[in-house]
């Protein structure tokens, strides 16, 4: 059995596909470029070796390493998805074992007078791609992703509030338009944020989502703000410090 699932987005109004792949290391991304040779496509690195760009006749495949994505205008599940569980065995390799804090892969903290913000680095919940998801009904957020954010948010007082977006009203809530669908900015409990947060492939008329700007703004309690690779599970796979 694999311990994963594959969950690839076709944004209709982007024209492209998308799907979230493992952060990975040069180990790893060699392995995909060897994949994708013997798949006939022509390979180039780039981005400090952190990204390719792989070609065959009118399909384009982009991958970011660091980020963990990989995106075409094609469906590109059959050509990249077998090449997933070989990844997760090499990316098991350069894994620094233990409870390393990975919080600079997944966000940023800054903190103010009682006021926690939490910049977002998601591969899909953020700018045009968000505003892409909310109007097509669908969510990016993975769950090595989410797992971050409960990790850094987790150990605080669950009355603490979070603004974010909401697929419904809540009390004080403002309504905006994304397309055809109406969402609402709204400020949560903490808890109810967390356990409401939706994920890729999950659904729910109670959904809370990141805003636009991936930026997560805690009031009312001290937050942590880390996050440890032996609670996000085999799907963030850790750069080895000589990558970082």
């Amino acid at each position: 059995m694999l311990r994963f699932k594959l969950e690839q987005l076709h944004l209709q109004s982007l024209e492209r596909w998308f799907l979230p792949l493992p952060k990975l290391g040069k180990g790893s991304l060699s392995v995909l470029s060897e994949h994708l040779e013997k798949g006939g496509f022509g390979v180039r690195r780039g981005g400090g070796q952190a990204k390719l760009l792989a070609t065959k006749g009118s399909m384009r495949i982009s991958v970011d390493g660091k980020l963990g994505l990989a995106s075409s205008g094609g469906d590109m599940l059959d050509v990249v998805g077998p090449a997933i569980p070989k990844l997760i065995e090499t990316g098991g390799r350069e894994t620094i074992s233990g409870p390393m804090d990975v919080s600079s892969l997944y966000f940023s903290v800054r903190r103010s007078r009682g006021l926690t913000r939490l910049q977002v680095f998601p591969r899909l919940e953020s700018l045009r791609t968000w505003t892409s998801l909310r109007g097509e009904g669908l969510c990016g957020l993975t769950p090595d992703e989410a797992a971050a954010l409960k990790s850094a948010l987790g150990g605080a007082d669950p009355a603490g509030t979070v603004a974010c977006v909401t697929a419904s009203p809540r009390d004080g809530s403002s309504p905006f338009q994304v397309g055809a669908k109406v969402y609402f900015r709204s400020e949560l409990p903490l808890g109810e944020f967390l356990s409401s947060l939706r994920v890729m492939g999950s659904g729910g008329s109670d959904s809370s989502f990141l805003p636009r700007d991936s930026v997560v703004e805690v009031r009312g309690t001290p937050v942590q703000g880390r996050a440890a690779a032996a609670e996000l599970g085999e799907w963030c796979l850790v750069r080895p410090a000589s990558e970082r």
